[in-house]
């Protein structure tokens, strides 16, 4: 098992939620890992585009992702940028990008370290 404390993900509710299968939980932060950087892109262009509808579906899609890796602090980040972009009228999440981009980078990092050193031996 991995001893490594994580500070922006918590990899343990997937853990128990699939039995303890270290294999498939590693497999699913892999497809995080594959999968959400792109979406992540997409979310900052809309966010300097200020194209409020684009930027509540790549929130709502990137919030998925990062709650399903137990990255609590950018889920909740993401809820409000939603939120916003639902708003009437819609308030810019452009203040918020660097923050965003700030967490992102870091869950990211975790979520490699993760997919790098679960399951390898000790």
């Amino acid at each position: 098992m991995n001893d490594h404390r994580y500070q922006h993900i918590n990899p343990e509710p997937l853990l128990d939620a699939m039995g303890g299968d270290v294999a498939a939980c590693r497999h699913m932060f892999g497809t995080f890992a594959q999968s959400a950087p792109a979406t992540f892109a997409r979310l900052e262009q809309a966010i300097r585009a200020d194209d409020a509808p684009q930027v509540k579906r790549e929130a709502h899609s990137l919030k998925s992702m990062t709650a399903l890796v137990g990255a609590g602090v950018l889920t909740d980040l993401l809820k409000s940028v939603e939120s916003q972009s639902r708003a009437e009228p819609p308030q810019s999440a452009q203040p918020r990008l660097s923050e965003l981009q700030s967490l992102f980078a870091a869950v990211a990092a975790e979520v490699r370290h993760y997919v790098d050193q679960i399951g390898v031996a000790q």
